[in-house]
């Protein structure tokens, strides 16, 4: 019997849709121990239950229309359009169990560790415009690298490639989750006024600058998703499209010193994040094919995630 439930699922369902469904039903759960009122709430919950519409609506149409590629791109790319979002929601979960922040903690351990703070040091040893700017380019590079890495990854159209998609964005659930539960906001939003900012001297800075400053919300630090799944990026590109890790491979070297450098991050959040990126491609790779891959679903005209 669960033989067959999961065969049905997973027939209905890809392994994409199935663990951003566990995703919203874990974090929508997670919601419910706040003490925020259901006015506050309620946004959240119905803006879960509109992606769960898409997702089914979106799988009924896979099957429907098997060969409309644009349907088909938003079929196994859709959750790509929500990471800013789930992340952004991070800074409403990251105090529902812990009341404080533990950046203190976190400045302490830079203190032991180093006898400095990094975040502070890094900039005033590098302080020239060009560098900044570089830095600036380097940490702005990795949304593009994961739009870049992901696409590239589904126009291969192999079950083996489309296995480095499920990684990268199931990926970004777990540190997410991470985050809710573990309240760190990093040097740029602990430290006070002039050290918490490095001035934005170019173009890239002054996005990066706009982007902290307007939209970006005091969240999750550690790990450093930003050196994770740029980790995990370089990993699926070597391992599916080589050509391509060649290319990111500056970038994502540049994006753990720049986490530091723009003080986004603290050097131990950087530490956790190289850590956290074999675990995750570890786990997330099993839990595609050991519970979630599914033959007879590739069988299907529908030949993607």
């Amino acid at each position: 019997m669960k033989k067959d439930t999961h065969y049905k699922l997973l027939t209905l369902f890809s392994p994409l849709d199935l663990a951003t469904i566990l995703y919203i039903a874990i974090s929508a759960g997670y919601f419910c121990f706040s003490t925020a009122t259901f006015k506050f709430l309620l946004p959240h919950f119905v803006i879960r239950v509109l992606i769960l519409i898409l997702i089914i609506w979106l799988s009924v149409l896979g099957r429907k229309f098997s060969s409309n590629r644009v349907i088909l791109f938003l079929r196994n790319l859709y959750p790509l359009f929500f990471l800013g979002f789930f992340y952004t929601e991070t800074s409403c979960m990251k105090n529902i169990i812990f009341n404080t922040n533990f950046d203190v903690f976190f400045f302490n351990v830079e203190q032991s560790l180093w006898n400095c703070q990094p975040s502070i040091e890094f900039s005033k040893l590098i302080d020239k415009a060009w560098f900044s700017e570089l830095m600036n380019m380097c940490y702005f590079s990795y949304y593009a690298l994961i739009g870049i890495t992901c696409i590239v990854l589904y126009l291969k159209n192999e079950p083996r490639a489309q296995k480095g998609i499920f990684i990268i964005i199931c990926s970004f659930y777990l540190y997410y989750l991470i985050f809710a539960v573990f309240p760190v906001v990093g040097p740029q939003y602990y430290l006070s006024h002039p050290n918490s900012e490095i001035a934005p001297p170019y173009f890239f800075g002054k996005i990066m600058h706009t982007l902290i400053t307007d939209f970006e919300q005091p969240t999750g630090a550690f790990p450093s998703s930003h050196v994770g799944i740029a980790i995990i990026i370089a990993y699926i590109t070597y391992k599916y499209v080589k050509k391509l890790f060649f290319i990111i491979l500056p970038f994502v070297l540049g994006i753990c010193f720049a986490t530091v450098y723009i003080k986004a991050h603290y050097l131990v959040d950087v530490i956790g994040g190289i850590i956290s990126a074999p675990v995750f491609i570890i786990l997330t790779g099993k839990i595609y094919t050991e519970f979630l891959f599914c033959k007879p679903y590739y069988g299907k005209s529908e030949n993607r995630l």
